[in-house]
Parts: structure tokens; sequence; C-alpha cells
């Protein structure tokens, strides 16, 4: 089983934040098309069934990184959706409530919290995400 963090917040001609699209279709996505990204969609294709995927906004100017939604994949197979891109199915937490957790210096210091999709290693956020799974 991994974690993955993965962006919501749209650029381009589809802008803007994309988690209530996220909740309300049962998925996470990209929104990069296979040419745009190709080592983005590589590392999405690991993403297995029973990988906990939390959904991520990094606050640079306060080092908060915000939980938005965490879920367990269901299903890999890939689905295209117009306004989303390509994604996988997620059974989503219910009842969640958003919380940040900060991020010190040796944190920050090699983050990539700013990227669109990563899986996460740091053992405090994980404890907090397989904690807030469990509850």
């Amino acid at each position: 089983m991994a974690v993955w963090g993965i962006g919501a917040f749209y650029k381009g001609t589809q802008a803007g934040d994309k988690t209530e699209k996220f909740l309300e279709n049962n998925c996470a996505c990209i929104g990069y098309k296979i040419e745009e990204a190709p080592a983005l969609h590589y590392m999405f294709n690991s993403i297995k069934n029973g990988d906990i995927i939390y959904i991520k906004l990094f606050v640079q100017r306060t080092k908060e990184l915000h939980i938005k939604a965490i879920g367990i994949v269901n299903d890999t197979t890939k689905q295209q959706d117009e306004n989303l891109g390509t994604g996988v199915s997620v059974i989503w937490k219910e009842n969640f409530e958003p919380f940040p957790i900060p991020v010190d210096d040796a944190m920050y210091k090699n983050n990539v919290f700013n990227n669109t999709l990563y899986e996460e290693y740091n053992k405090d956020i994980l404890d907090k995400i397989i904690k807030t799974i469990m509850d």
C-alpha cells in the first residue's frame, strides 16, 4: 500500500480548484494530457487498488500542507473526463474535516508539496493520514 498526495488546482483552460468535482465524481485526476506530462502519467499508472490518496494544497506563505480530503483507490481503470482529465476511482472518507499540517524546515528542505502528484514518505504526514483514515 502506498500513500499519494495529489493536487486539485488546475491551471490553463480548466483553471480552478477541482476538489469538489473529485469528491462528487468519486475520483482523483490529473488534468495534464499525456503529451504535456508523460512522466506524471507514468507515475499515475503506479497507483494501485487499496492505495490511500489525499487531496492536498501547499501554502508556501505559511508553510502548511492542507489536507482537503482522504480516500482509498478502489479501481485503477483509467477514466477520461473532458473537464478533469485522466482519473482513477476513489472512495472518499465521509464527513472529513480538512486540516493543515505545519511544515518545518527539515520537511521543507527537499519538499515535493508543489508537485501535482507524489508518493508520500514523510513519517509524520503518513501517521496523520493513516490515523485520519482509521478514525
